[in-house]
């Protein structure tokens, strides 16, 4: 992922790149291989056809003559040119629904049921992203349960010492700070459009010379104890 996130700190704002953190090390590159030659994973078409392919029998094919266009047979899809698709139990596609978000207790017995709300991206909007209040990094990494690790960086020396004074506060301090959305900095972010709501926090660490790396840590779930 490779995007935009607007930033507020002591009264300064700035746009930043958002990223996928760097792995320390390069990760292996796997090759699978036969007796005739280099293997690799593609997506194509089987048939295309109204019937499961698992269950399919001949005699279905000669009973209920499906529309089987088997020009299709090992033609390469195009991801981009794909779209999903919804089927009900019958195998017909369905174009009128509602999508439903079902909210679970710490029992993970259903609490509510609610439309899904189609939230818009949050993160480079005209209004910044606040640094809210500090909390220590152990009760945020046992409270909260983190979903995805993305980093922020400079482009530019501005950029880099507006980073580098926020991420020596945190490692300091030993702690994590609350980053919100909306005009009090207390609302989740939201990444892509129709994208779900995220808690955030920063996490600092700075090295030896003069590199530093902040990390945005990004939850859904709280951990609690069931009554």
């Amino acid at each position: 992922m490779n995007t935009t996130i607007h930033l507020e700190y002591e009264g300064k704002t700035a746009r930043l790149p958002l990223q996928s953190p760097k792995r320390a090390k390069a990760e292996p590159v796997i090759q699978r291989r036969t007796s005739s030659g280099s293997v690799i994973t593609a997506r194509i078409f089987n048939a295309t056809s109204k019937v499961n392919p698992a269950t399919f029998t001949a005699d279905d094919l000669v009973k209920s003559d499906p529309e089987l266009d088997l020009s299709m047979a090992g033609m390469v899809a195009d991801t981009d040119l794909l779209c999903p698709a919804f089927l009900n139990d019958a195998g017909e596609v369905v174009q009128d629904f509602e999508e439903i978000e079902v909210v679970l207790g710490v029992d993970g017995a259903e609490k509510e049921r609610r439309p899904r709300t189609n939230r818009a991206a949050n993160i480079n909007d005209v209004r910044p992203l606040k640094v809210g209040k500090l909390m220590s990094a152990e009760e945020a990494l046992t409270s909260f349960v983190i979903r995805a690790v993305y980093q922020i960086v400079h482009s530019d020396g501005l950029g880099h010492e507006f980073l580098r004074g926020l991420v020596e506060k945190l490692q300091n301090e030993n702690s994590v700070a609350v980053l919100g959305a909306g005009p009090k900095g207390n609302l989740p972010l939201v990444l892509k459009e129709k994208g779900s709501p995220y808690r955030a926090f920063l996490h600092g660490e700075v090295g030896e010379d003069e590199s530093y790396r902040l990390l945005v840590l990004l939850s859904n779930q709280e951990l609690k104890l069931p009554a």
